[in-house]
């Protein structure tokens, strides 16, 4: 049996074609582009639901994921997406406890990843220079009450930190990944594992030609993501390749 959703729940409308869309139940019901679900329907039916819109659409009613929340969430810059993070979520080897240092926090949505598998003895400090984007990733840490588990810090990675061999892994997302260096190489512990995000062959080349002798390069990868069609007699890719957003660096912290 289903349990019912309250008023504010979040809710994923999967449509027949594949196609969703994210929305928070209220009195007014959910409006879709294929007719809207009165508040009544949703509220008593539950996640894992069939429904017939008004217009006769059949949808399924389901809970969304980090994921599918994420890719709507407050952002300032550019976001990383789940096709990277992912993977480097399971090359970066954090588990529950780990410490993370995040350099560039954006609109916290690679915090909020961290944030979820670290939990509860673990713990992120992510560090911005930007008020208004640690504000952004404040607000979307709460959303989800993971603000607890992550310290946010004004702060130019080029100062440095108060933490010395310390953290277990680094994610890197600036504008100019090598000026974090210098602060990596005294915060991390031998064999920490660091993924640096670099949207451009330019900034990949500086990258390589700026690593210190305490870093190994481990790999370099650009994340392509090819959706297949599944349909009743038309199984096919569809035209449209989420192709490349960021390269993605993985480099190893050796002692000096």
């Amino acid at each position: 049996m289903n349990e019912g959703l309250e008023e504010g729940a979040r809710v994923l409308v999967l449509f027949k074609n594949g196609k969703k869309s994210l929305h928070l139940l209220t009195k007014k019901g959910i409006h879709t582009h294929r007719g809207y679900l009165t508040f009544e329907q949703v509220s008593s039916s539950g996640y894992g639901s069939r429904l017939t819109t008004n217009l006769g659409e059949e949808v399924f009613i389901l809970r969304p994921t980090f994921s599918e929340i994420v890719s709507k969430i407050a952002r300032r810059t550019q976001i990383v997406y789940p096709k990277e993070i992912g993977y480097a979520l399971v090359k970066l080897g954090i588990e529950s406890g780990s410490k993370v240092l995040e350099v560039g926090s954006g609109s916290g949505a690679t915090t909020i990843f961290l944030a979820s598998i670290v939990k509860p003895s673990g713990k992120v400090v992510s560090i911005d220079v930007s008020e208004e984007s640690l504000r952004i990733a404040s607000e979307n840490l709460k959303k989800f009450s993971l603000l607890d588990y992550v310290d946010l810090r004004l702060t130019d990675v080029r100062s440095g930190i108060e933490e010395k061999n310390f953290f277990d892994a680094a994610f890197i997302d600036i504008p100019e990944p090598w000026m974090a260096f210098e602060t990596l190489s005294s915060a991390l512990k031998p064999s920490s594992r660091v993924a640096i995000v670099v949207p451009t062959y330019n900034q990949l080349v500086k990258l390589s030609e700026n690593l210190p002798s305490n870093f190994v390069f481990y790999e370099a990868v650009d994340i392509i993501l090819q959706e297949i069609q599944v349909k009743k007699g038309a199984v096919r890719p569809l035209p449209l390749a989420r192709a490349h957003n960021a390269f993605l660096v993985f480099l190893v912290n050796i002692k000096s």
